[in-house]
C-alpha cells in the first residue's frame, strides 16, 4: 500500500456546511402539508405531500406517489389555497422521497419565517 497522504473523509458537520454553502437559499425544518397535482397522458393526478424542510426556492418533501424526476409538479397549500409550479429535482432511495424546485422563488408561499 502506498505511503502517500490519504484524503479524510468529511464530517458531517463538514458536508452540511458545504452544501449550506451550495444552496441559493436558506433552509429551514417544516412539516406543512400540500397537495402534488401533476399531468400524465392527459390525466390530471394528486397525491397528498408534507414537507420535512422548505426554502424559498422549493422544498424536501414526501409524496404520496411515485413522482419522476423532472416531472412538472403543481404544489397547493390547502390552508391557503394558494399554488405554485415547480419541478422534482430530486429523488430519494424510497419513491416518495422528492426535492422539489419551485419556479419563480416564493419565500411566502409556505408561511413560515427563515
Amino acid at each position: 500500500m502506498s505511503t502517500e497522504t490519504l484524503k479524510t473523509i468529511p464530517t458531517k458537520r463538514e458536508l452540511e456546511e458545504r452544501w449550506e454553502r451550495l444552496r441559493s437559499h436558506k433552509r429551514g425544518a417544516a412539516s406543512v402539508r400540500f397537495v402534488a397535482e401533476w399531468e400524465k397522458g392527459n390525466k390530471r393526478l394528486r397525491a397528498n405531500a408534507i414537507t420535512v424542510d422548505v426554502s424559498q426556492s422549493g422544498c424536501m418533501a414526501i409524496v404520496g406517489a411515485d413522482l419522476p424526476l423532472h416531472q412538472r409538479v403543481r404544489l397547493i397549500h390547502p390552508e391557503n389555497g394558494r399554488s405554485i409550479e415547480g419541478q422534482v429535482v430530486w429523488r430519494g432511495h424510497e419513491a416518495w422521497d422528492v426535492g422539489i424546485a419551485v419556479d419563480p422563488a416564493d419565500a411566502s408561499f409556505w408561511g413560515v419565517k427563515f
